[in-house]
This record gives structure tokens, C-alpha cells and sequence, in this order.
């Protein structure tokens, strides 16, 4: 069964179907023409995948970035990366990868962080001049901060699917999305610096408090969400609720600017994400599950030992697996489809299974600004009317810097367990 699943994933894929279809068919006919399994155990699978009490948080958190990107707060955001990166070389370009780390923070979604900063910062960077390729392909890049800067949604599948606590793996995405701004800013001011693109002058305290101030009520959002995670008053999940109230009252209270109509509007938007995001999961559920019943995990990790039992050559091994699975597969297919399979070999060479979770993030983070499946670059498409080679092409030197990013995190397990340990001793 597990050698003709594969071939017939990958040949559904190619005939168009949707990812969750080309997953759970491809479980259904291997079950079907190889296995002795009744297929009707398939939508049993699927629907246990999707009943977990941590996927909850899901569409809440899909929600509450949806709530806030609406209700004026991208805006407010930008002001804030500028009056704090604008007067350096290159200053726009390096506000909009603050914006994104910013806005990541609220959203734990990639493609929304390229959404709502990208719309508004495309053409703030054309209009002072910045190459179109140069800013799409940092616009692009940084949205993938959206998914590793916590909370996120990416982790609480990951969590889910491995066991590894939720609260853990936010406070460890913390320090490498930093580490992967940081490296991107650093990018934008060398290149910018040859370039001779412009910058902002110096801002006073004041403008910066006013800044502050202005975006107080968004970045309130993440410090509530965690401190009140990490403090025990309440679960991921039940955090993922209280953003969505949180939002609310923002918007509609604070900044005015969601009315009856515009909600409706957003809370089908969610609900069609939601919904997408979760039949995702359930044809992965369905996938993991039957290669777990042949003894898939034992064997690969039997193989993989069998070579070497070297945690650097292992994880350099499971990097390439994962980046190249990010080329055909979403985050959260992959994710649910090779975390049950590589994690357990981690574990068994020393890798911390937290640490391993933020490595398998930005490996498939990487994945979203890569053809053939790159969310990213299909919304970078939309927002700069370019075409796929061009806005692949933009991003080629900023995935050198991804990737390097991903070589430090992998072999500086402090970076990702750090924070954990202190919060969690």
C-alpha cells in the first residue's frame, strides 16, 4: 500500500483535484486495490482527525486576524515599523518586514500577513521609488514570519499531531522569528544602501509615542494572548476565543471600523478558510493514519538510523525531506503528513521536539514562497500584477536568507528552546 500511495497522491494531484481530495482518494484506492481494509474506515479517519479540542483554536484565531487586518489596524501598524526602522537606509522596505512581524503576531497566517501589509505597502514602496521586484519579493518573504512569530496557527497543528505543547512551541517560534526579521532588515538596508534608496528622518520620541499609542490596542492583542496562556488563565484554544472578542471590540469600539455588514462579510471569509483549512486536515489525518498502520514511522526511522546516527547529518537529512515536500504540499498537509514521521527519529538522535516543531515550521515556511503550491506568491501576484517567474524570481535572494535562517536554527537549538524552559522550569 505505502508504495503505490505516493504515486497515486502525486497523480490525482497533476489531474487538478484539490489537495484534501488528492490525499483522502489517494488513501481510499490504495486501501482499496492493495490493502484488506474496508475504505469506508477513510471518513471515520478523517473526521477523528479533525476532532481534536486543540483545532478549535483554528478558525478562532483565522477570525481574529480577520477582525483586525478590517478594522484599521494594518494602518496603525506601518506608522509604528516606520517611526522605528524608517530612518534607516532602505527605511520602507525595512518597516514592511516589522509590519509583517507585527501583524504575524495577530494573524499566525502567512498569506494574511501578505494580504494586509503587501496591499498597502506595494505601492507606498513603488511610489518612493523601490524596484517592483525587490519590494515584492521582500513583501512575500516576510509574510512567512506570519506563521512562525506566535501565535500561530501552524503550531497548534503541529502540536496537535505530535503531542508537544502548544504553549511550549509559541514561546519557542518567539526568538527565531526575530532572528529571521532581523536577517531580512539587515538585507533590505545593504541592498538598499547600494541601491540609494532613500530614508526617513530620525523621529522624535514623541512621534514615537505617538505611533505607540496609535497601534497600542493591536500589539495589546499578543502580550494579553500569551501572558494569559503562560500564566494558566486560560488554553490556546480558549485564547484563540478571547482574540476573537478582543477583536471585536476593537474594531467595532475602538478604531469604528467594522459595521453589521462588513462583519457578516468577515465572518463568511473566516468561515470559508476555516472550513478549507480543516478539510485539509482531515484528508492529512486520513494519510498519516494509514501510513502509521503499516509501520511507515519504524521503518523510516530503521532506514535513517542505518546510515547514520548523527544529529547534524540527520536534521540536515530531514531539512531537504521537508523543504522539498514544501514544493507539492501546503503547511498544514505537510506538516500532519511528516510530522509523525520524522519527529519520533528526532527524538531518538536528541532533538527537542519543540526545537524540531520551529524547524519544521520555517522548513515549510519556505514552502509557501516556492512554486508550484507558494500561497504567497499567488496573493504577491494578485497585489503587484506581476506573473509567477517574475515574483519567484524576487524572492530567490531573500530564500537564500530564509534558508540560512534555517540552518542557524537547526544547529543553535537555543535559539527555540530558550524561552521555553525558562517559562516552562
Amino acid at each position: 500500500m505505502i508504495t503505490a500511495l505516493l504515486p497515486i497522491f502525486f497523480a490525482i494531484l497533476l489531474l487538478g483535484l484539490p489537495i484534501f481530495a488528492a490525499l483522502a482518494f489517494a488513501v481510499i484506492l490504495s486501501i482499496q486495490f492493495f490493502g484488506n481494509t474496508d475504505p469506508v474506515i477513510v471518513p471515520m479517519r478523517m473526521f477523528s482527525g479533525m476532532n481534536n479540542f486543540s483545532l478549535m483554536a483554528i478558525p478562532f484565531f483565522i477570525l481574529a486576524a480577520e477582525l483586525m487586518r478590517i478594522g484599521g489596524l494594518s494602518d496603525r501598524l506601518i506608522d509604528l515599523a516606520k517611526a522605528l526602522v524608517g530612518w534607516v537606509p532602505g527605511g520602507l522596505a525595512a518597516a514592511t518586514v516589522l509590519s509583517c512581524l507585527f501583524f504575524g503576531s495577530i494573524s499566525g497566517s502567512s498569506p494574511a500577513t501578505v494580504v494586509a501589509i503587501g496591499s498597502i505597502m506595494f505601492p507606498a514602496l513603488v511610489a518612493a521609488g523601490y524596484d517592483k521586484r525587490f519590494a515584492i519579493g521582500v513583501i512575500a518573504t516576510a509574510g512567512t514570519l506570519g506563521p512562525i512569530v506566535p501565535p500561530s496557527i501552524a503550531l497548534i497543528i503541529y502540536g496537535s499531531v505530535t503531542g508537544t505543547s502548544v504553549g511550549r512551541l509559541f514561546a519557542a517560534g518567539l526568538l527565531p522569528a526575530i532572528l529571521i526579521a532581523s536577517i531580512l532588515i539587515a538585507y533590505c538596508i545593504v541592498y538598499s544602501s547600494f541601491k540609494g534608496y532613500g530614508r526617513s528622518t530620525f523621529p522624535s520620541l514623541r512621534e514615537i509615542g505617538s505611533a505607540f499609542k496609535a497601534a497600542a490596542w493591536g500589539l495589546g492583542l499578543p502580550v494579553i494572548l500569551l501572558g494569559g496562556i503562560y500564566s494558566g488563565v486560560f488554553t490556546p484554544t480558549e485564547s484563540a476565543a478571547v482574540a476573537c472578542i478582543y477583536g471585536l471590540f476593537v474594531g467595532m469600539v475602538v478604531y469604528r471600523k467594522i459595521d453589521v455588514k462588513n462583519l457578516l462579510s468577515t465572518l463568511n471569509s473566516a468561515g470559508l478558510m476555516s472550513a478549507s483549512l480543516l478539510l485539509i486536515t482531515a484528508g492529512a489525518s486520513a494519510f498519516s493514519w494509514l501510513l502509521a498502520i503499516t509501520g511507515a514511522p519504524t521503518q523510516l526511522a530503521s532506514e535513517v538510523l542505518s546510515w547514520t546516527e548523527d544529529p547534524i547529518q540527520v536534521m540536515a537529512l530531514f531539512n531537504v525531506v521537508m523543504i522539498i515536500a514544501g514544493f507539492f504540499l501546503d503547511s498544514a498537509s505537510a506538516i500532519i503528513v511528516l510530522s509523525p514521521l520524522l519527529q519520533p527519529i528526532a527524538a531518538q538522535v536528541g532533538v527537542d521536539s519543540t526545537h524540531f516543531g520551529v524547524i519544521t515550521l520555517i522548513n515549510f515556511s519556505v514552502g509557501m514562497i516556492t512554486p508550484p503550491v507558494g500561497l504567497n506568491l499567488f496573493v504577491a501576484m494578485a497585489i503587484s500584477k506581476m506573473t509567477l517567474p517574475e515574483v519567484f524570481k524576487a524572492c530567490l535572494p531573500l530564500i537564500g536568507l530564509m534558508l540560512l535562517s534555517l540552518v542557524i536554527i537547526t544547529y543553535v537549538p537555543w535559539i527555540s528552546t530558550y524561552l521555553p524552559d525558562l517559562i516552562y522550569r
